[in-house]
């Protein structure tokens, strides 16, 4: 009896001591995973960082207003342009549109 108790001892003792052995390999193969997730993290963070930034100076007001008086040909408004909700259901009380010839409104 005593025998059978030593063996089955000695056995469970092998048992819990792999079982031990294969946990640690796991938690440190899940701490690799956290510091590798975390290393990303912090990549991505720098990298939206400097996608903010950019966004910045391409949102600048004086940059965009530049390069819309450059490559926009775009003209002041001018008073006789506004108009107002009642003539929009009323295209006769609209202005002319200075842009449009009696010759163009025949074709």
């Amino acid at each position: 009896m005593t025998r059978l108790t030593i063996a089955l001892t000695a056995v469970l003792a092998l048992a819990l001591s792999i079982g031990v052995f294969r946990i640690t390999y796991q938690v440190d193969e899940l701490e690799k995973q956290l510091h590798s997730l975390n290393n990303e993290i912090l990549d991505e963070q720098e990298t939206i960082h400097i996608l903010k930034a950019e966004w910045s100076y391409l949102n600048d007001p004086s940059r965009l207003e530049s390069l819309a008086k450059r490559y926009l040909d775009l003209e002041e408004m001018r008073g006789e342009q506004l108009v107002t909700f009642d003539s929009l259901n009323n295209p006769a009380a609209l202005p002319p549109d200075p842009n449009t010839t009696p010759a163009k409104l025949e074709q």
